[in-house]
């Protein structure tokens, strides 16, 4: 039986998670590279005609009109630049709510994540957001449980995927879960990828420590980058990565020379520096968002790590004090 997905692109949509995704299922769902459409299906929904734009400038054609949701197994959304346009537009929205009434899985793929939850559609589940744009998401989106230390996040009928080639692995995914591994082998390999990454594999980020070799350190690391709203005990974050607390301070202090929860308060400090030049919060919103329990602890520790209080160095971003 073939599996039929919908893909609704997003206006400047990001072209590789999109790309990387069909030919995935392109490459695992035929006999070597010759591209029928034999296990898997896919359209590109949208008005006849019509160009789609991409983020990088190219314009797809939609295949169909939208249509009834029940023609479809998987609905996928593409998501891309953000802020520069509407999301997704009331047919697009109809469709999803269609969909998502029938019990058809929804994907998003890169910054997709933001219009679904922009619509609800992921109120009360878990989201995988990119590291680049998490602080933001959940400063819009409270209700989602985001996080961004995976490449990609099943929660029921929703997955979500921080983009770029982690789109691979999730199209791999899906190809394990229907015609097995030696299927999503043959597609990997004929798109050069060194391997298959599930959703147990980290999300590359920016690490303000530099490369870190021991993975125990790099996932207590993005522990706490997720969590920085809601700062975790080193206890727990030391039990999420299987280790005793002890052992992970011998570890920071071996890989990075300093402590576990020195590490987690830079990290804190840091996304506040972020928040203070890029958003109008007034400070005693911004020491929330980064974990501390009121304004005067937030600016101990943030001139404490930053060596200015956090007005001054809000004005240099803003030209004036918060």
């Amino acid at each position: 039986m073939t599996i039929r997905f919908a893909f609704i692109l997003i206006h400047e949509f990001t072209m590789s998670p999109f790309s990387l995704f069909v030919d995935t299922l392109r490459l695992a769902g035929d006999e070597a590279d010759r591209s029928r459409r034999i296990a898997f299906d896919w359209q590109i929904l949208g008005t006849r005609g019509l160009p789609i734009r991409s983020s990088c400038g190219f314009d797809i054609l939609p295949t169909v009109e939208s249509s009834h949701a029940g023609n479809f197994d998987y609905i996928v959304v593409v998501g891309g630049l953000l802020g520069r346009a509407k999301s997704l537009g009331r047919e697009q929205i109809a469709f999803l709510q269609q969909a998502a009434g029938a019990g058809k899985p929804i994907i998003g793929l890169c910054t997709a994540s933001f219009a679904l939850a922009e619509h609800g559609f992921l109120d009360g589940y878990r989201a995988c957001v990119s590291w680049l744009h998490l602080a933001e998401f959940q400063a819009a989106y409270p209700a989602v449980q985001a996080t961004a230390d995976r490449l990609f996040l099943a929660d029921r009928d929703r997955t979500t995927c921080a983009g770029g080639a982690g789109a691979a692995d999730l199209a791999a995914a899906l190809v394990v879960k229907t015609l097995g591994e030696r299927n999503a082998e043959k597609a990997a390999d004929i798109l050069l990828l060194d391997r298959i990454r599930t959703h147990r594999d980290l999300q590359p980020s920016k690490n303000l420590f530099g490369e870190v070799a021991n993975f125990k350190v790099r996932q207590a690391l993005l522990l706490m980058q997720n969590s920085c709203s809601e700062p975790l005990p080193v206890s727990e974050i030391a039990s999420r990565t299987n280790c005793s607390p002890r052992q992970l301070e011998r570890l920071f202090s071996a890989h990075l020379k300093i402590s576990p929860g020195h590490a987690y308060m830079t990290l804190r400090v840091e996304r506040a520096k972020a928040l203070l030049a890029k958003t109008e919060m007034p400070i005693s919103e911004i020491a929330y968002q980064c974990g501390f329990v009121n304004s005067g602890h937030f600016a101990r520790a943030f001139r404490e790590h930053a060596g200015t209080p956090p007005s001054k160095f809000a004005s240099r971003w803003t030209g004036h004090s918060r």
